[in-house]
């Protein structure tokens, strides 16, 4: 067995395998700096809308023990699909 052609080709081997773990870590590497990008977006969009949350539900007066009614009639409610009508 020649083990000159056998290093020869191994060089190439070897060389052609840390070409494409290079090439394999430059396109991980951008991947993961897209998806860092993207995770930023998005906290900074949920941050935003947490911020605006208390303008759209409803207040705590609500919540106290005089406007149970309300709750109890919102909750516990049917529809008449006859009549196109809410029964409490």
């Amino acid at each position: 067995m020649n083990y000159q052609d056998l290093g020869a080709h191994a060089t190439a081997l070897v060389t052609l395998i840390g070409v494409f773990a290079g090439v394999s870590g430059l396109l991980l590497w951008r991947m993961l700096m897209r998806m860092e990008k993207k995770i930023d977006e998005m906290f900074q969009h949920f941050s935003a809308c947490r911020e605006d949350l208390p303008e759209r539900f409803v207040a705590r007066f609500e919540h106290e023990v005089e406007h149970q009614g309300l709750w109890e009639a919102l909750n516990y409610h049917h529809h008449d699909l006859l009549r196109g009508r809410v029964v409490r």
